[in-house]
């Protein structure tokens, strides 16, 4: 079950963690050996325990995604993968990822912790609130930026980028919302009942507002 599992971490996934570097590359440290290496070493960390949360959400989610056109090909919701071995893999990865963020450094550690306990809560209770679940999306994002800053100890950063992380984040989130409204059509609200709170003509007024708002910032 190597393969299915390895699916469900979803690596392509990843590239939402090199957020983490924004603090390295804006305070001007990339190449700085020090600061290079810890942020190299966050970034592998928070990849990994994205990962368990990738795997809860499956786990939460297994019997909706069955019904979804595109998500009933992932491993748990197709039977490749087993709950079992899913959830071993996700303690396994846990137990080993926040005891070595905090080794790492010690704030980097508490924003690691409080980035898997929201996405957590999100996973069960957080994606079923209206507006609430667009923007615990972005403040997954805006947590990576913190974590690169705690690891970094930034001595020319601004906080507009957390301004411009939490934007562009939300701009994310709310077009993936349209996206699936779009892709589900009238069985959306059957997949994430979510989707029934929201509407086409909602989600473009959102997307006009941030889209601005973003090129502002």
């Amino acid at each position: 079950m190597v393969k299915p599992l390895l699916r469900t971490l979803r690596p392509k996934q990843w590239t939402k963690n090199l957020f983490v570097f924004a603090a390295l590359v804006f305070d001007v440290k990339l190449l700085q050996p020090g600061p290079l290496t810890r942020t190299l070493a966050g970034f592998v960390l928070f990849c990994l325990l994205a990962s368990t949360v990738y795997i809860i959400n499956d786990l939460v989610d297994i019997e909706k995604d069955r019904q979804h056109p595109l998500k009933r090909h992932r491993p748990l919701a197709s039977g490749q993968l087993s709950p079992q071995v899913a959830i071993v893999a996700a303690a396994v990865i846990l137990a080993v990822g926040l005891p070595l963020s905090f080794w790492l450094e010690k704030h980097f550690g508490l924003i690691a912790l409080s980035y898997v306990l929201m996405m957590i809560a999100y996973s069960f209770i957080l994606k079923n609130i209206v507006i609430i679940d667009v923007m615990t999306i972005a403040a997954g994002f805006v947590l990576r930026v913190m974590a690169g800053v705690a690891l970094v100890h930034v001595e020319r950063f601004s906080p507009w980028l957390y301004v411009c992380t939490t934007l562009l984040a939300l701009f994310i989130a709310v077009g993936k919302r349209r996206h699936e409204i779009f892709l589900l059509q009238a069985n959306a609200n059957e997949h994430r009942a979510i989707l029934n709170e929201y509407s086409m003509h909602l989600l473009d007024e959102m997307i006009a507002i941030l889209s601005s708002t973003t090129l502002i910032a």
